[in-house]
């Protein structure tokens, strides 16, 4: 599915407006993506539509802080490896990072893999537009071995 999201963030990311779900789909069709993947990549939009950024937005400048060991629970352990590059690097900012964790909390059952955790952070900082967020988003769309361009 992050070939995908590839492919949407390279087509649709600048551009300004959502394009429609039905012609997306059919793009992604026509670009010769699987209908599992158009369909993961549609649900994973959808999800993002459904995030409620404001309640985080009080937040500010909030210090970093320690995971609970139920949060920490979660993570495998290339995920919390992943986690703990990104809030040492001071990737995320206070609201991204609490809302991955909501998110994180929110999955399914079991351990978060790294492709999970990043397909999360994707979510969380996809609408934000801003240098550093494109920065992160093109590193794990493409920073990747094996990751085909369109």
């Amino acid at each position: 599915m992050l070939e995908v999201l590839a492919y949407l963030f390279e087509q649709f990311y600048h551009a300004e407006g959502e394009p429609d779900v039905s012609l997306l789909a059919s793009r992604l069709a026509s670009a010769g993506f699987e209908q599992d993947d158009i369909a993961q990549a549609m649900g994973w939009l959808a999800e993002l539509n459904r995030i409620d950024t404001s309640r985080y937005a009080a937040l500010g400048d909030m210090a970093g802080r320690h995971l609970h060991p139920e949060e920490l629970a979660r993570f495998d352990e290339e995920a919390l490896d992943y986690w703990m590059y990104l809030t040492s690097a001071r990737v995320l900012g206070p609201a991204e990072r609490e809302m991955a964790l909501d998110l994180v909390m929110h999955a399914a059952p079991g351990e978060i893999s790294q492709e999970r955790l990043q397909l999360i952070v994707l979510m969380v900082v996809w609408r934000k537009r801003d240098e550093l967020s494109n920065l992160l988003i093109e590193e794990i769309l493409f920073g990747r071995e094996g990751l085909t361009q369109h």
